[in-house]
């Protein structure tokens, strides 16, 4: 999977006239884009290089509102349809957590009015936006990573980092290299880091790496001890409870963790208790920490965290 396909993927789902204008832009623009934002009545945006552009009829990219193309909220409805595979009530799970995958691993985020449930969850109705996420695979971003840290053998990993600051891609491509050399339980609940499509991984996640497709993190935690006998076991944004008793479980197991956090700093994960936990408890050796997402993939710090 790639930046061109992914990018191909999002046209086909939007509306004919929204989608001539993104395949109006450039090339070059394209491979910087890693979000594109449709809002009902306002210019249709893209996200590059941690800026935001408005989309024109020809596809240039501008930060002149007159000049951007709108979306209706018409063309919002029909979008969404399409990303529903036209049965949008089949997807009340998505709708309630705030996304839907699609294609290529392409995560498309939804902005409306929230409905509470007879089970007192929120679903969301009067879609008035769609975020489409553009993941991406850097083969090789990880290498320095993997040579210092476990040259021998895998060893417990947070990756630290706020939004877009190129924490998913980084554990990608660590579990690609390091599921070349261990047995790896790739737990994908958002469907964003294997990119499968019918079970099949979009991306080159390793030779000896099995994908728990659309698990949430503590089941897909879970089911990885009991039935594959991992080695190592990856994981995006632990964020509960759940997740950190699941991973307190298999760390008894003798499992090591490689896993990405919500945080800027090391010292802001002793901040999220179910973090801190994990931390005292010894199951991550080290803090790799992002610069954020003005230098998206840049590490700006590797802190031991583990007292031997």
């Amino acid at each position: 999977m790639n930046n061109k396909s992914c990018y191909a993927s999002i046209c086909r789902y939007v509306p004919e006239s929204i989608r001539r204008c993104l395949e109006a832009v450039s090339d070059a623009d394209r491979e910087k884009i890693n979000e594109i934002r449709l809002r009902v009545n306002r210019p249709v945006s893209v996200t590059s290089s941690g800026k935001s552009y408005l989309v024109t009829k020809n596809g240039g990219l501008t930060a002149q509102p007159l000049l951007g193309v709108n979306a209706e909220k018409s063309e919002i409805s029909e979008t969404l349809k399409a990303i529903c595979s036209f049965s949008v009530h089949s997807y009340t799970k998505e709708l309630s957590q705030g996304y839907i995958t699609i294609e290529n691993g392409v995560r498309a985020g939804i902005a409306g009015t929230a409905v509470q449930n007879g089970d007192n969850k929120n679903s969301v109705k009067y879609i008035n936006a769609l975020n489409f996420r553009i993941p991406r695979q850097v083969k090789g971003c990880a290498e320095m990573i993997c040579s210092k840290l476990c040259a021998q053998k895998p060893c417990g990993i947070i990756i630290c980092g706020g939004v877009s600051s190129g924490k998913t891609t980084l554990l990608r491509d660590i579990c690609r290299i390091l599921g070349n050399r261990f047995i790896v339980s790739l737990v994908d609940e958002r469907g964003e880091l294997a990119g499968c499509s019918e079970g099949v991984p979009g991306n080159d996640v390793g030779a000896f790496t099995d994908v728990l497709d659309g698990y949430s993190r503590s089941d897909g935690i879970i089911s990885a001890i009991r039935s594959l006998s991992p080695e190592v076991i990856m994981c995006d944004e632990i964020s509960t409870d759940e997740d950190s008793k699941a991973i307190l479980s298999a760390a008894g197991c003798g499992v090591r963790f490689i896993a990405t956090a919500h945080c800027e700093n090391a010292d802001d994960l002793k901040k999220r208790h179910f973090i801190a936990g994990l931390i005292d408890s010894g199951i991550f050796d080290y803090a790799v920490i992002m610069a954020g997402s003005k230098a998206p993939g840049v590490i700006k710090e590797i802190r031991k965290i583990k007292n031997d």
